[in-house]
């Protein structure tokens, strides 16, 4: 099970789950999304803000501007139940590195749980 806020972008999955994330950044301002050919989105995950890379990804591939990240169960298998934080870099075609994260954010947080917690 994944749970991703939609407003604030923060992620909540089960251990040992998979979970996909989609990602459909615009340039503020305009109708054109970032994610195209050429492009590369890069997913990283750490304890904390300053501390190593846990789990990194790579997505190449995009359609109509989405772009989706994949979680396996591999991935949160050796993780401690507790908070993360993770980021979003896309790198446009052209060079452009864009950090994406929500208006007002200035962290993206990821959650392992230890099992089903309540829709609400």
């Amino acid at each position: 099970m994944i749970r991703i806020n939609p407003i604030t972008m923060d992620v909540e999955i089960v251990k040992r789950d998979t979970g996909v994330i989609p990602v459909r950044p615009y340039i503020k301002g305009t109708n054109d999304y970032i994610l195209e050919n050429g492009a590369t989105l890069y997913f990283t995950l750490r304890k904390t803000r300053e501390s190593n890379i846990i789990i990194r990804k790579e997505i190449t591939e995009f359609e109509d501007g989405w772009g989706v990240i994949t979680i396996d169960p591999s991935d949160t298998a050796d993780l401690e139940e507790g908070t993360y934080v993770y980021d979003l870099v896309a790198i446009r075609a052209d060079g452009t590195r864009d950090t994406l994260l929500p208006r007002g954010r200035d962290s993206l947080y990821f959650a392992i749980k230890k099992g089903v917690k309540q829709w609400q």
